[in-house]
């Protein structure tokens, strides 16, 4: 999900600009241009060699009063709910503004040239202007609509364009959010297990309860600083697993535990403690609690960009409550721990992953797929 929302902010990003250049080019450059081409050689035939390219810059010089319109005042007012107030908008705008910057740039053009076609022309423009500037409703409409027409585009283009990064940046700040609260929610579970499983060591008066709490205190270590990152490296969180193992085992040495790691875990990150939920969930309702032919056998493989963990596990019979059936759903394995796997899982692994969960014959079964890529 978040790399398709990076992929739609940069799509979004290119085409205002494009858009709005799309416009001065055909708009401004194109058919501003021939117009005044036009303007320039119908009452005067023998401008057939009439310099045009200096058209293009007068065109442009004509045009450029639009930008603070359609860059700053509509936006502003669409984004302040004032949509009554468009209309007035351009027509005193355009109405005003329009006149003087066209009377303006034509004086400014005409007293900068010294070729005689070029200042003839500019002085005829200028003429024009002033014509127009004199009378309350002197405008020249072959252009005038031309340019409320093609910068109103542009202006609402602008406006989706901004409405849609806001709209990125909260469903942004909504995942950091989501995740975090996933992470909050972790931790206090986890170190409760985990706690519980060393005071009933400490009841018994094993000897090696102090270091099974070193060993706690190094995944908690883990948890607490490299788990602030979305991503930690691989190996690190295998070795949080075999840890959680070797604490497990020493709990239940007749219980037939296993648990194999394949492949190279090299520079490869991952999503930190994804795996933790489906391990503390076998140890806490597996059969091996009450009897000595329980078993929890598990994997993690890691080849050609991809991961395979599965796990397997006898429960006790009938079904523990942590069986749970959501409406049209598979069975929930695991109450809040697994869910918020499924939750970190959908946020950091959209349409990468693959989780598949089966009970039945009091037998649990997990098999998530993750690609790495």
């Amino acid at each position: 999900m978040l790399k398709r929302l990076q992929l739609q902010k940069g799509q979004v990003l290119q085409f205002p600009f494009i858009y709005e250049l799309s416009v001065w080019l055909i708009c401004v450059c194109i058919f501003k241009y021939s117009y005044l081409l036009d303007m320039a050689r119908l009452p005067n035939p023998q401008y057939d060699n009439f310099p045009h390219p200096e058209l293009i810059l007068f065109a442009i010089g004509l045009t450029v009063y639009v930008i603070p319109f359609y860059h700053w005042i509509v936006p502003g007012l669409l984004q302040q709910k004032r949509n009554g107030w468009l209309p007035v908008a351009i027509i005193l705008y355009f109405g005003i503004v329009c006149k003087i910057s066209n009377w303006l740039v034509s004086l400014v053009f005409y007293k900068l040239v010294s070729q005689p076609e070029l200042k003839a022309f500019y002085g005829s423009c200028f003429e024009l202007a002033t014509r127009l500037l004199r009378r309350p409703f002197g405008w020249a409409p072959n252009t005038l609509f031309a340019d409320i027409i093609a910068f109103l585009s542009v202006s609402f283009i602008w406006y989706a364009y901004e409405n849609e990064r806001k709209k990125h940046l909260l469903e942004k700040d909504n995942l950091v959010l989501q995740l975090e609260s996933l992470k909050a929610q972790l931790h206090p579970h986890f170190l409760f297990n985990t706690l519980n499983n060393i005071y009933g060591m400490s009841l018994t008066g094993n000897k090696e309860t102090p270091a099974f709490i070193l060993r706690l205190s190094d995944m908690m270590r883990f948890i607490l600083y490299d788990c602030q990152q979305n991503q930690v490296a691989l190996e690190k969180d295998i070795a949080f697993l075999e840890n959680y193992l070797e604490m497990e085992k020493r709990r239940y040495p007749a219980a037939d535990i296993e648990f194999t790691v394949q492949g190279d875990a090299g520079s490869q990150q991952i999503a930190p403690l994804l795996f933790i939920q489906f391990l503390e969930n076998s140890f806490k309702h597996g059969a091996h609690r009450l009897n000595d032919t329980g078993f929890i056998h598990g994997s993690l493989t890691v080849e050609a960009g991809s991961l395979t963990f599965e796990l397997r596990n006898d429960v006790f019979a009938p079904s523990p409550a942590p069986l749970l059936k959501g409406r049209g759903e598979e069975p929930r394995y695991g109450g809040v721990g697994i869910s918020n796997v499924r939750k970190r899982l959908a946020l950091y692994y959209p349409g990468k992953h693959t989780l598949a969960i089966n009970a039945g014959n009091n037998i649990f079964e997990v098999k998530l797929t993750l690609s790495l890529q």
